[in-house]
């Protein structure tokens, strides 16, 4: 049991371009919230969290489920559909077959991992009831299975309309890799013991870890046909400027 989740961060105290930080306690991005001790559950229902907006396939959440904080509602909005991408371990189905993968089979993984990046700046309802839960200044916990990749883009938005520069969002983004090292370790290790090849075991390394080139396929893809990011929030999901500031007035400090 965990005191816990993994990759447990309240966003309080970053910083913003225009002098304020985000208030403590408001947003808080997390893995998933499965297995916790009393003293973890106990954690959880101190912070007042009014949504637990989880963004786990359905066959995460039946596998893991999440324990839900004392007064908060708790919304299912998969960012993506595993069965959209055969080889993003979301199951033990898929890891089976992801030990399996041989030759081509095992780029293929790391061409899936660049196409669910892709694919995330239009899921267009989880984004938006997202959105809706920041209009009414809510404390939101937000979270996927390990906190780092659909969590990860959530929060690049999120400090993107707070107004927090890009290196800053990118650091916050790589940071996760710290949070997920012990993990990561433990898995290259069974996949030592597992005899399996040095090509697979680099590529399931990539997809557990995060880098610029993943957060790049999502920005890119963003505004591909847009002027910008700020024009392609505005034309996907009516972020407009006075929508940005009321945002900010409500959790920056």
């Amino acid at each position: 049991m965990k005191n816990k989740p993994n990759n447990f961060r309240d966003m309080g105290g970053l910083a913003c371009n225009d002098g304020r930080t985000i208030k403590q306690g408001k947003l808080i991005r997390s893995a998933s919230l499965f297995e916790l001790s009393d003293d973890g559950k106990r954690m959880l229902d101190n912070l007042h969290i009014n949504t637990v907006l989880d963004l786990r396939s359905d066959e995460e959440v039946a596998n893991k489920p999440d324990y839900v904080p004392l007064g908060s509602t708790y919304t299912h909005l998969p960012v993506f559909d595993n069965k959209q991408f055969d080889l993003v371990v979301v199951s033990k189905e898929q890891t089976d077959r992801v030990l399996a993968l041989k030759g081509e089979g095992i780029e293929e993984m790391r061409r899936q991992k660049y196409m669910v990046y892709a694919s995330m700046p239009f899921a267009k309802q989880t984004w938006s009831h997202l959105f809706a839960c920041l209009d009414k200044g809510e404390t939101i916990l937000f979270h996927c299975s390990e906190g780092k990749d659909r969590t990860g883009m959530a929060a690049a938005v999120i400090e993107y309309c707070l107004g927090r520069s890009l290196p800053q969002i990118v650091q916050q983004y790589l940071l996760s890799n710290e949070y997920v090292k012990w993990h990561n370790r433990k898995t290259q290790l069974l996949l030592l013991l597992l005899r399996k090849e040095k090509r697979l075991r680099e590529v399931i390394q990539f997809c557990e870890t995060v880098d610029t080139h993943q957060f790049n396929a999502a920005y890119t893809a963003a505004f591909k046909n847009y002027a910008d990011f700020d024009d392609f929030l505005l034309k996907e999901y009516n972020i407009t400027e006075e929508r940005k500031m009321h945002w900010r007035d409500l959790y920056l400090q």
